[in-house]
């Protein structure tokens, strides 16, 4: 787990929130699946704690690795 900067947030799918996370200049996609979108995306929203997996994400050909976010939390 680890707290990071949102860089970009958006819903996905039905209810799953595509991210951009940020931590000491590194940045890397992350994605909550089935998110409470009363509270997703937060624009307000700078940082977040964030329980998570790494997994590859195989799309069109490429291969990038992605956190699978399993908890997230606002961090004020």
């Amino acid at each position: 787990d680890g707290v990071f900067s949102i860089v970009e947030q958006r819903i996905v799918g039905q209810r799953h929130l595509k991210m951009v996370l940020g931590n000491a200049g590194q940045y890397i996609n992350a994605i909550a699946f089935n998110v409470d979108l009363s509270s997703w995306p937060n624009q307000r929203c700078e940082k977040v704690h964030a329980a998570y997996r790494l997994d590859v994400n195989a799309y069109q050909g490429r291969k990038d690795l992605q956190l699978i976010v399993e908890d997230l939390e606002f961090v004020s």
